[in-house]
């Protein structure tokens, strides 16, 4: 059957446009941290001068958390690292040896969470070690992922910016206040009121910040980024807000 040249040129044309408009594929990297857990990120790389991103997922998930607001912040020019935290997902090797979250009763987490910023620190080597985040840097928490983003702005300097989404004030008996008063940079804390009380702990956090600060409650949408199916407003809030306040 013959096809005439109109019907050729569309088909072209619409996998030209297809071809454009595909996502940009992660790299898939790891680095070892310095108490010898094998931490594994997909890495989406943006131009070398502009800032580098963070993040940091909730309590036994994974980098697949954060959904489509991964692409959104690249598309806006980002260099986005998703980490998969020590004992989550694919970080779960330390010095050869096996350690799932799964296998850590909750009461003793705590120490988990302080060796997080050992996360950071090796991410934050992995991005210059490529040339990556010229124009800065900023982390992205979710829930306890917030507690490893403050704590790791005491550890090392140079952090721009947080992203808080379902902050607390001390998950699994960690404070992180006194982060929050010692950090100068700027944050938005976001929350949703039927969360449990992380509405009111993303109040105080905000209140207890030295610096410039934004609380975004909603009314509903759960916790983390389960937040972000209901309001999708959030990751737009996220993005905006990262625009305004990271150097360019």
């Amino acid at each position: 059957m013959n096809h005439s040249p109109t019907i050729r040129f569309f088909a072209i044309a619409l996998f030209a446009s297809i071809a454009l408009a595909a996502p940009v594929q992660a790299e898939e990297v790891s680095f070892v941290t310095e108490d010898g857990f094998t931490i594994v990120g997909d890495l989406h790389a943006g131009p070398a001068d502009t800032p580098a991103l963070v993040l940091l997922h909730a309590y036994r998930a994974t980098a697949r958390s954060w959904g489509p607001l991964v692409p959104m912040l690249h598309d806006a020019g980002y260099t986005v690292l998703v980490l998969d935290q020590r004992t989550h997902g694919r970080s779960t090797n330390q010095n050869g040896k096996p350690l799932r979250v799964k296998r850590i009763p909750i009461e003793d987490f705590g120490p988990t969470l302080r060796e997080g910023v050992q996360d950071v620190a090796g991410a934050r080597a992995l991005l210059e070690a490529r040339g990556l985040g010229g124009g800065g840097l900023a982390l992205v928490g979710a829930s306890y992922g917030c507690s490893v983003a403050l704590l790791s702005t005491q550890s090392q300097p140079g952090v721009d910016a947080l992203a808080l989404i379902s902050p607390g004030i001390s998950y699994f008996e960690v404070p992180v206040k006194p982060a929050i008063r010692a950090f100068a940079g700027p944050i938005l804390a976001i929350a949703a009121e039927d969360d449990a009380n992380r509405a009111d702990r993303a109040r105080d956090l905000t209140e207890a910040h030295p610096g410039k600060s934004e609380l975004i409650v909603y009314p509903t949408g759960g916790h983390g980024t389960k937040l972000f199916r209901g309001r999708t407003e959030a990751m737009d809030a996220i993005v905006e807000f990262l625009g305004r306040v990271l150097p360019r």
